[in-house]
């Protein structure tokens, strides 16, 4: 039932070039520049762990008493002074919060030295010096793997990536100064989320089913631990996906699967099944959003996008773990054979689904790939199962742009993934499905019905929605944006955010120690 994935030959570079999405991190790159000259401009990044360092380098300084003391009251995070051999950059790690009176805080010693690492670069952009040497005092492992990965998200350029003339690259010879295994880890961190964040940021055109299906064979091509696996519309009907395949039915490029499998040899624990919403660009179909809703509709294939990061760590880090990733994708588009309000629709695992809104179309694609997915027998019966998706509105409303929405029906899963996104400063918050909502799922024609006409609880209905699809495998959603309207931390914007892909990293670690 599984093919191997292969592409013909003209489609080999096309990871690499025809969508800019790179192979080699920034890090590696700057890293790997040999140094210049003795008469090269020079800039010294000065991180601080903790108050007592802080102290220490601003003594260090040729300051005068006043300015001196001064800096030593300030709040700034980041600070720049002239020494007669270059510019220091001076970053302060900011103590952890001790009173946070009950809110939720993003504050572990990762998260705020990689995101204080945004104003940095933007500095060193500007300053254009041909050499960056770091200096790490009283820096913890995590605040050091955080200023790096955070240096690595935040150099990440679109239009540089995609050879724009007039946006050119930062590049300069780096001198990290700390164990390799401390910036190898950085460099899978932050590429990962480069990834997710790059595919994000491809217009639909670009990228479309059939694009993003080869790309992902691309890239992994030629790996020992990762396997790809694409299902095209003709595989899909035989395994009688008719979800995907309604919801894909209209565009140019019809839908498919695909299926990321990671094996460590180490490694004979049952796999995590993870699922990816990839809807490639989403017009609302019949059910057409205004304009400006559908303005930024690249964007709804985010989930897909997260996982397909996960799996460049997984293949870069080979964490003694099993995962499968499936990402359902499809175009939402309008046409002659769009799907329509009123069709009933029927299930891989045979439910029928009379469709009220074709522009909830996220959960259909996402119910075929999760009854996929739980219905693995052997060795390749999951033991645990999570879906990420740019699902609903409902849910920004709920918690905004900077925290991802959980549903779950295990409550070990559930507080292992929080825990993880505290830890990673990419964090999600749980919220219930309700018993009593389920009445708003009902269909007088077929088992279910594919959206509510409640305007409340949206987010919820929608869990409950794919809660049907997952048997008895403990199983977790996470409703997430993938985009950032301005800049935040190490993160530019508008564009691509890589939501959930630190967190998601961050629990596999923990399950391998």
């Amino acid at each position: 039932m599984i093919r191997n994935y292969t592409c013909p030959p003209a489609l080999e570079s096309l990871a690499q070039a025809d969508l800019g999405l790179q192979q080699k991190s920034w890090l590696e790159q700057a890293i790997e520049t040999p140094g210049p000259n003795e008469s090269a401009n020079r800039a010294r990044v000065v991180v601080a762990g903790n108050a007592q360092a802080i102290e220490q380098q601003i003594d260090a300084l040729s300051l005068p008493a006043w300015q001196a003391e001064h800096e030593k009251k300030t709040d700034a995070g980041v600070s720049i002074f002239s020494e007669h051999n270059g510019p220091v950059i001076l970053v302060r790690c900011p103590e952890k919060d001790t009173d946070p009176q009950g809110m939720l805080q993003l504050d572990s010693d990762y998260a705020q030295a990689r995101d204080v690492m945004g104003e940095v670069v933007a500095r060193l952009k500007k300053l254009a010096p041909d050499v960056v040497s770091m200096d790490f005092q009283a820096c913890s492992r995590d605040q050091v793997i955080g200023c790096l990965a955070g240096m690595e998200i935040s150099t990440y350029n679109y239009r540089s990536n995609r050879g724009d003339a007039e946006d050119s690259e930062f590049l300069p010879t780096l001198e990290a100064g700390v164990e390799q295994s401390w910036i190898n880890e950085a460099i899978a961190t932050g590429q990962a989320v480069n990834t997710a964040r790059h595919l994000v940021n491809l217009p639909a055109a670009d990228l479309h089913p059939g694009s993003y299906s080869e790309l992902l064979g691309n890239l992994f091509r030629g790996s020992a631990a990762t396997h790809v696996t694409v299902w095209n519309s003709e595989k899909l009907q035989e395994e009688r996906m008719g979800l995907m395949l309604a919801v894909g039915a209209a565009a140019e490029h019809g839908p498919c699967l695909v299926h990321i499998r990671y094996r460590h040899p180490d490694c004979d624990d049952a796999p995590i099944a993870l699922v990816g919403k990839g809807i490639t660009f989403d017009t609302g179909g019949l059910d057409l959003k205004p304009s400006a809703f559908m303005r930024y509709m690249k964007k709804d294939m985010g989930g897909s996008a997260a996982l397909a990061g996960l799996a460049v760590w997984l293949d870069r880090v080979r964490p003694a773990v099993s995962v499968d990733i499936y990402l359902a994708i499809a175009e939402n588009a309008v046409g002659q054979k769009a799907f329509r309000p009123g069709d009933i629709l029927t299930a891989r695992n045979g439910k029928t689904v009379e469709i009220d809104n074709t522009d909830a179309e996220g959960r259909l694609v996402l119910a075929d790939a999760l009854s996929l997915a739980v219905s693995q027998e052997g060795p390749d019966k999951p033991e645990q199962l999570i879906d990420v998706a740019t699902l609903t509105g409902a849910a920004r409303v709920a918690l905004g742009l900077k925290v991802g929405v959980m549903f779950a029906t295990d409550d070990n899963l559930a507080g292992q993934l929080i825990e993880a996104g505290n830890d990673a400063g990419d964090p999600l918050w749980r919220l219930p499905m309700v018993k009593a909502y389920s009445g708003e799922l009902k269909s007088s024609v077929a088992a279910l019905v594919n959206s509510s006409t409640s305007r409340f609880g949206g987010a919820i209905t929608a869990a409950m929605f794919l809660a049907e699809f997952v048997g008895t495998v403990p199983w977790a959603h996470i409703d997430v944006n993938a985009w950032n309207e301005s800049s935040d931390g190490a993160v530019s914007g508008p564009g691509g955010n890589g939501q959930t892909v630190q967190c998601l990293i961050e629990y596999l670690r923990s399950r391998v120690g």
